[in-house]
């Protein structure tokens, strides 16, 4: 036996982009996946990968019940991809001998050959190869999803080259070990595989095609339900450009005889195997293997494809056989998904000194789009959002992820990510407008809370003669008929109008995106939501950076979205948070705060009555109409129910419904009274955003809703009274939160619809009072000496008076801060207008036990080990991994943007390189560098080998931080702005580090995802600090043709604008 040694592993990027791992499968283990993006006329499926033996560990439809290949977390993946997903096993003769060889496995038989293997990833692709020197053999495999067709599928191409003499007689099993056929779901899969293999059925093998599927639902109940849909597989090679489909062999016993752990093909390892006539399969889970015996001479090869996937029916499949099979159809459907991919991330598209910095871009746009989703804007003026999806992978296998297997596919997505994700869209589509501010404003409730997850839009044609009209001579008038009539009865997605038509036969002169355009016209849109799992304390303040992305885009519409646009509405939810004579008690004899959230009885079966827009609250305390209101009464709503949920000592904003803020993991918290410092940062925020918003546009009267201006008038005068020192801080509690639990009480079932009318001046005095109040609170939670904010405190009852059963009403509390968090600290920033303040702070955090000097990074707590576990999960993880005392990227990249915003150039640029993924070593970091991921290992984790390696790949939320970095160094904090006369002017006025401009001085990069803008820097001067490049000249050919110089760094109207609306394509920026 050769002697055994483990091969270094190395990483690159190659000239076209992709990363590169030689010797994948001695390398740090991870996990990722494909985008799950299949066009908009596509089906789209989940592919997931691990850099172990032939990589795809998992795939399917919709969500995990709907596997091809088994959901497996990342540890199992690792485990088992290698014996239970893709395999090819070669058999060569030479000399009456055969020797064996199966490529991309790291095991026992392929010790004796000497062997090199590499993968690449791409945004769209994973390649793998593998050189056998010692048998002179070439494998090469190439996996891709089939984008813009009538079914999902997996590609898979495997190429087989001899590179040496002499000639080789070759025999080659190539397929997967297991298929899962369509209707067994994930809880059969783990907890019933094998009583379930009594329903397994596979057709259509006569055919080469075998259909996986059961016969009828399996769930125990007295009606039967027949399954259509199925799963497939077909595999093909050409002889002389002749199509030859290989019937598959669907018995894995037929391969592996009776080893079946799958470790070793031991028929096939027989010397007379062939591939079996007629295939049996009853009463066992299915494989899908092709087989060929064919001779290959030296520098020659031999290439077979394969697709896995899914089929609406067995028709569906049959009749698509011939097409998919075509020669150059795999071929030209893999530069089509590479297409779809890149036309997607060309919106953010830079060309800057660093190959790795503008790939690197291109992905996290990419991994944004995957979170937030992709919006599409209509002549209709309508935005549809597609290939959303909640995250969900092999190392989020928590999550139960969902891709809707349709056209235009969208996703289920919770509410902290959509907003977070979707903030810089309309920087990317300006032609969004409002669209993102209303639709997230809408979501929030009369108590200041939402629901947790969207799932999507959908529509329901309203004026179904006008869709006629519009339709003649462009449909037939039976097919007008049919879609006018079903969908003018319920609610439809695009993608399920769409597979209507097909599935009639509907013939249309136009294409489905002109269709669609014609339908939105006349149809009424609805985002549909629910409550699911509960009610966060920070959901609300992510809507400011929604509306200031917007406002920083379109200035001039400050007036008309906050005052006089009423398109808002408020969320009806069954689920209220109870008062606190309800969920204040004792717990093991101990004070606690628990069961917080309740289903009402009386709000359920008056939401279950209505029949349309259920979910949306009505004036009449919920009897009359739709209740409509502006921007305004939605923030002052806010504001109010967030500023009555102060804690006991004013400091911090209270978890008051059983979740915690952002850092999910103090999920202990809530229990513990615990409250959050940087929600009152975003309170102060939010009160400066009214103030400013109400003296910009110098509003002579605002009207508000009755309930919410009774509330404030009130929170106002007890402010009044505690600023006075009429009372203490207990007191205040206790009465802001009577007065809050009243006002949730009176507007449970909704309000009564009128108004109150109220002077600028008065509002104003009352924000004043709210900020007062906020200032002196955010002073008690700063630490003088360290110059870092606390950001989170339990409250331990000292005292209390007992009610009913184990119910209590708190007398006195002591307040007990946490260590120190990094959050706090990047709110904190977010509000200093202040330079020097700013940097006080910055040093205070890299001072303090946040900064990882041997990573150089941040991390996202403080060590924890002082806290009792109560506090939440984040305790029980060992330092260093998740959310104890790691470096969670998406709060690191927070806090650096806030750097950048602070004004803090030079310190911003100090961490650039050191923060940023790219710029990461990935030996280090353990995986693609272009490539984000949840944490890295800190050096507070006790295995040194882990320190700076990424765990939890891509869709982060740190992707919508970078993006907007990406926005400020491109083109200055607010480039759009409006002069003295109300007239829009652009200036751009970059932050960028010299380095980052080419040899030639040069930078590009896409303004609004279709302007193309060069910089050029012929010092390569930084463009911030002392003696940096300054915008001198700008050129750009106008809209006539004629070509424009203007030696200024401000563009005015019509010019401002005429970009704005994307009219300008090209311009070139001179600095010195």
């Amino acid at each position: 036996m050769s002697k055994i040694t483990l091969k270094e592993p190395k990483y690159y990027l190659n000239k076209e982009g992709e990363f590169v791992i030689e010797n994948y499968n001695f390398s740090k283990p991870f996990s990722n996946f494909f985008p799950g993006i299949a066009g908009k006329y596509g089906i789209p499926m989940w592919t997931f990968y691990v850099n172990r033996g032939q990589c795809i560990s998992s795939f399917g439809i919709k969500d995990k019940d709907h596997a091809i290949l088994e959901f497996l977390p990342a540890n199992r993946a690792w485990q088992l991809v290698s014996t239970h997903g893709f395999r090819t096993f070669i058999k060569i003769d030479r000399k009456g001998k055969s020797l064996f060889y199966e490529p991309f496995h790291n095991g026992f038989t392929n010790l004796s050959y000497k062997i090199n293997n590499k993968m690449s990833i791409s945004p769209s692709e994973l390649s793998i190869e593998e050189e056998n020197k010692t048998l002179g053999l070439k494998v090469t495999v190439r996996y891709f999803n089939i984008p813009n067709d009538n079914y999902s599928g997996l590609a898979r191409i495997v190429t087989i080259k001899n590179l040496k003499f002499p000639d080789k007689k070759i025999q080659l099993l190539d397929g997967l070990a297991q298929i899962i056929p369509f209707g067994i779901n994930n809880f059969f899969l783990k907890k019933m595989s094998r009583t379930i293999e009594a329903w397994i059925k596979v057709e259509n093998l006569k055919k080469s095609a075998p259909f996986y599927r059961l016969n009828v639902d399996p769930t125990d109940r007295p009606e039967v339900i027949h399954i259509k849909e199925g799963n497939f597989y077909t595999g093909f090679s050409y002889d002389q450009g002749r199509l030859k489909i290989i019937k598959p062999i669907i018995d894995p016993e037929n391969i592996f005889g009776p080893v079946t752990d799958f470790s070793c093909p031991r028929l096939f390892l027989s010397k007379k195997f062939s591939s079996p006539k007629n295939e049996i399969i009853n009463s066992k889970t299915p494989c899908a293997f092709l087989y060929s015996n064919f001779t290959l001479k030296k520098n020659e090869e031999k290439t077979f494809y394969s697709l896995s996937g899914y089929m609406r029916s067995l028709e569906t499949l049959n009749a698509s056989v011939k097409r998919i099979t075509t020669a150059g159809y795999l071929e030209a459907k893999r530069i089509e998904n590479i297409k779809v991919i890149k036309e997607l991330t060309q919106d953010i598209n830079t060309c800057s000194s660093s190959q790795e910095f503008n790939l690197y871009a291109r992905q996290t746009y990419l991994d944004n789009i995957l979170r937030g989703g992709y919006p599409l804007t209509f002549n209709s003026k309508e935005t549809f959002y597609s290939y959303s999806r909640k995250h969900g992978d092999p190392e989020r296998d928590y999550n139960r992820f969902q891709i809707s297997p349709t056209y235009l596919s969208q996703g289920n997505g919770n509410y902290r990510d959509l907003n977070q994700n979707r903030r810089n869209d309309i920087w990317f589509n300006p032609m969004i407008k409002e669209e993102n501010v209303i639709s997230l404003l809408n979501l929030i409730q009369l108590d200041g809370f939402n629901p947790l997850v969207l799932k999507g839009s959908s529509f329901i044609i309203k004026d179904g003669q006008k869709l006629k009209t519009l339709l003649h001579n462009l449909c037939p008038e039976e097919g007008i008929e049919k879609i006018a009539s079903v969908f003018s009865q319920k609610r439809f997605s695009p993608g399920e109008l769409i597979f209507f038509i097909e599935d009639n036969r509907i013939k249309l002169n136009i294409s489905y995106d002109e269709l669609l355009d014609i339908v939105f016209s006349v149809s009424e849109k609805s985002s549909e939501a629910e409550h699911s799992e509960g009610y966060w304390s920070d959901h609300w303040h992510y809507n400011l950076d929604i509306i200031n992305s917007y406002l920083c885009l379109y200035p001039e519409k400050i007036k008309e979205i906050i005052f006089e646009r009423k398109d808002f509405t408020y969320f009806d939810n069954t689920e209220v948070v109870k008062p606190r004579s309800e969920k204040y008690l004792l717990y093991n004899n101990l004070p606690r705060q628990l069961n917080a959230v309740s289903q009402d009885t009386a709000k359920k079966e008056l939401i279950h009555r209505r029949k349309e827009f259920p979910h949306i609250m009505r004036s009449e305390y919920g009897l009359g109409d739709i209740y409509r209101t502006n921007l305004i009464n939605k923030l002052l709503c806010l504001l109010a129910n967030k500023y009555a949920s102060l804690d006991p000592f004013g400091t911090g904003i209270e978890m008051e419904s059983d979740k915690p803020n952002w850092f999910d993991s103090l999920n202990g918290l809530p229990a513990l009274f615990g409250s959050s410092v940087c929600e009152t940062f975003e309170l102060k925020r939010l009160a400066i955003f009214i103030k400013d918003a109400l003296l910009a546009t110098g509003i002579e009267k605002i009207y508000i809703t009755e309930e919410i201006y009774d509330f404030l008038e009130s929170l106002a005068r007890l402010t009044e009274d505690y600023l006075n020192q009429l009372l203490d801080d207990y007191n205040w509690w206790d009465k802001t939160h009577l007065l809050k639990e009243s006002y949730r009480q009176k507007t449970k079932l909704g309000v009564k619809g009128s108004e109150f009318g109220l002077t600028l001046t008065q509002l104003v005095e009352m924000v004043d009072l709210i900020l007062r109040k906020i200032e002196l609170g955010l002073a008690k939670a700063y630490n003088e000496k360290a110059c870092v904010y606390r950001g989170y405190f339990m409250h331990e009852v000292k005292e209390y008076q007992k009610l009913h059963d184990h119910f209590i009403r708190p007398l006195a509390f002591k307040q007990i801060p946490l260590p120190l968090f990094l959050e706090p600290q990047m709110h904190a920033l977010r509000l200093t207008d202040d330079k020097q303040k700013a940097r006080k702070l910055y040093r205070g955090v890299k001072n303090s036990s946040l900064f990882d000097k041997k990573l150089k990074m941040y991390k996202v707590t403080a060590p924890l080990k002082s806290m009792p576990e109560e506090i939440g999960r984040c305790r029980i993880f060992t330092p260093g991994w998740l959310e104890n005392e790691s470096v969670w990227l998406h709060m690191e990249y927070k806090y650096i943007l806030e750097l950048l915003k602070a004004g803090l150039y030079e310190e911003f640029y100090d961490n650039f390189k050191r923060v940023l993924i790219p710029f990461q070593d990935p030996r280090q970091y353990g995986r693609s560098i272009l490539e984000n991921s949840s944490f890295l290992v800190s050096s507070a984790f006790p295995d040194k080998r882990l320190h700076g390696n990424g765990f939890v790949a891509r869709l982060s939320g740190s992707t919508a931080e970078f993006l907007e970095i990406w926005l400020k160094i491109n083109s200055g904090i607010k480039p759009f702005f409006l002069s003295e006369k109300g007239d829009l002017n652009l200036r751009f006025a970059p932050i960028l580090s010299g380095w980052l401009f080419d040899k030639k001085g040069c930078y590009s990069f896409n303004f609004l995802s279709k302007v193309k803008v060069t910089y050029h820097n012929p010092k390569r001067k930084n463009t911030y600090g002392e003696k940096s490049a300054k915008v001198c000249k700008i050129a750009f050919v106008d809209t006539n043709g004629l070509p424009i110089e203007i030696n200024s760094d401000t563009l005015k109207s019509p010019y401002a604008e005429k970009i704005r609306l994307r009219q300008i394509k090209n311009i070139d920026i001179y600095l010195e």
